[in-house]
């Protein structure tokens, strides 16, 4: 790790100075600037929705704060916290394709990208996430109003889709270079191991144990519950969508086996049925009481209903199938050479590693911004005074803004290209028809962020808001559309990119 963090640093920073944006933001230098990024991380926190991941993050957040001394607003923006100092390792958090806007027959299976990686998975028991993803989906994010019931036999994102997604992971676990499995179970009963041995696994420092006492307490559901409410943190990754309604925190109840309070025993016994015929066994531990299964791990009581996994970790010294899942040592030294080059060459966050560094801006601002974009071009839309566009070069929008667009799929009509005075810096918004005729509008402006690479959505005053980064782009899709079809348009454009 600390080679791959001195070519991290060293590399981006002489990029930066040998090479002007307009020729390392572009073609093929921008593809290789992809390709360097995905090499420069360190590792991924994976999880389904609704698993934890927001409370083990604030708690190695708060954790990595006090170790290396950063004073920052929110601990839980872990993922950038390795510009600060070079050596916090780069760890990415992810939803892994976001598998809750999908049927399971559509959850991805191919995990080679994270290759060479270290991958925590974060799991929980499908029925708690099944329950609190969709209180989630129909309270904050606004993407489905039926009754749970109707949502576990009919909408995506049910059990099937949290099944194929870890079910993916158990066929997949000997891909990453080392692979941990920690469970939501787990750290409810013992929070302080599951961070310490998550720390070594990630490469962080060891916490003493008045330090972690002291993350434990700070991230407990009572005072996780109180920032959210009094918006401690600053961010829309912990704030409530209606402060009245208590089932739209997203802290919410964090309780194991708290499905019972919410499904039908019929509901229970479908779920059950379900997991128990379909789920890999390599997750016994989530199978129902009736059927019993051999699971080849030490099984541990929790407080719920079921049973919590020891830490799980897989590696290289430990398990020589590994080896047969990444075995072409030739292949791995040419890539590891072509993405050092391509590090030295794309320079594309030396700035960032600056002794002043200024925090990124929020999905707030973003959102905002994107909607006042939105309901400007939606007027410009009905006045004939105003000359509309539908030329798109992508490359002289970029030599002239410095905004980097996404590829636009070929059967999408852009109606009009505007440049769009922001806050944000130069931005540009997009007003297109997709080709099932939505009008849709994309705003794009040049702006480093907190938000992460995957479309997340928000509702803003009524109109649903898809954003994401890329690279060095800050992309927010807007329309007047359901906000699980908004989703889908979002990780259409994401994936031409």
């Amino acid at each position: 790790m600390a080679i791959r963090m001195f070519f991290r640093d060293f590399a981006f920073s002489a990029g930066e100075l040998l090479l002007p944006k307009s020729i390392r933001n572009k073609g093929a230098l921008l593809a290789m600037r992809r390709l360097a990024s995905a090499w420069a991380r360190d590792g991924y926190v994976l999880s389904y929705p609704k698993s934890g991941r927001t409370w083990l993050r604030t708690m190695l957040g708060s954790m990595v704060c006090a170790q290396y001394g950063l004073k920052v607003e929110n601990p839980m923006e872990l993922q950038h916290f390795w510009k600060l100092s070079s050596g916090i390792p780069n760890i990415g958090f992810t939803h892994d394709d976001s598998p809750n806007l999908k049927f399971g027959h559509e959850v991805e299976e191919d995990k080679s990208r994270y290759r060479n990686k270290r991958v925590l998975l974060l799991t929980r028991d499908p029925r708690d996430v099944l329950v609190s993803y969709y209180f989630d989906a129909k309270n904050r994010m606004k993407v489905i109003d039926c009754d749970i019931s109707t949502f576990i036999h009919e909408e995506k994102g049910s059990v099937d889709a949290i099944v194929a997604f870890y079910n993916a992971w158990a066929e997949a676990r000997y891909v990453p270079r080392d692979f941990l499995w920690v469970s939501y179970e787990e750290m409810h009963a013992d929070p302080r191991q599951v961070i310490r041995s998550t720390a070594k696994f990630l490469g962080l420092p060891d916490p003493d144990e008045t330090l972690l006492r002291e993350i434990v307490e700070k991230a407990s559901f009572r005072n996780m519950r109180k920032a959210e409410l009094h918006d401690s943190f600053g961010h829309e990754r912990l704030r409530p969508a209606d402060p009245h309604n208590p089932e739209s925190f997203k802290v919410r109840r964090g309780k194991v086996g708290g499905y019972v309070d919410y499904l039908s025993s019929e509901d229970i016994a479908y779920v059950d049925a379900y997991i128990d015929r379909h789920l890999h066994p390599f997750f016994a531990c989530y199978y129902s009481k009736e059927k019993v299964a051999p699971s080849g791990k030490e099984l541990a009581p929790t407080t719920g209903q079921i049973q919590a996994p020891t830490i799980a970790s897989i590696g290289l010294a430990q398990n020589t199938e590994l080896r047969a899942s990444n075995d072409n040592h030739r292949r791995e030294r040419f890539m590891r050479l072509a993405a050092a080059v391509a590090l030295f060459a794309s320079g594309w966050i030396a700035n960032e590693l600056d002794a002043n560094f200024a925090p990124p801006a929020s999905a707030a601002s973003l959102i905002s911004e994107a909607q006042e974009a939105y309901v400007a071009s939606s007027v410009r839309a009905k006045m004939v005074s105003q000359i509309e566009t539908s030329d798109v070069d992508r490359g002289e929008i970029f030599d002239a803004t410095g905004v980097d667009l996404p590829e636009i799929p070929v059967d999408w009509v852009v109606t009009d290209a505007q440049l769009y005075p922001s806050d944000l810096g130069n931005s540009v918004v997009l007003t297109m028809v997709t080709a099932d005729d939505e009008r849709v509008s994309l705003f794009a402006a040049e702006e480093d962020t907190s938000i992460g690479d995957s479309p997340s959505m928000e509702l803003n005053n009524g109109v649903p808001v898809a954003y994401w980064e890329d690279g060095e782009a800050a992309l927010a899709l807007v329309g007047e559309l359901e906000g699980t079809r908004l989703m889908e348009l979002a990780t259409t454009l994401d994936r031409e990119s």
